[in-house]
């Protein structure tokens, strides 16, 4: 069985982040600027991330990176680690609350 090739046009235009997150470049951004408003040039400049679960999986597939991670899983995780750490020891059993 041959190796899985990465599709290398994907490879240009997306990036995947270490949590899953796939971002792009906003269309619209490269010229024929002078007609659109300073509001909307500022928003085309930032990149901007796929909000479609099934699209970003399709592309980290195609680009051969992070296939199998999924971001909100990894945002839970995340969070609850934060909110383990935050949680003080005395507070977990409920000593020391009522004082």
């Amino acid at each position: 069985m041959p190796k899985l090739k990465t599709h290398k046009g994907m490879k240009k235009r997306f990036k995947v982040s270490a949590n899953g997150k796939v971002s792009h470049k906003r269309c619209g951004s490269s010229h024929l600027m002078s007609h659109k408003s300073g509001k909307q040039v500022r928003r085309l400049r930032k990149k901007s991330t796929l909000k479609v679960t099934a699209e970003a999986k399709r592309i980290r597939f195609a680009v051969r990176q992070r296939e199998n991670i999924n971001p909100q899983d990894v945002e839970a995780h995340q969070l609850a680690a934060v909110a383990l750490a935050n949680q003080a020891p005395g507070e977990a059993s409920g000593e020391g609350a009522a004082s």
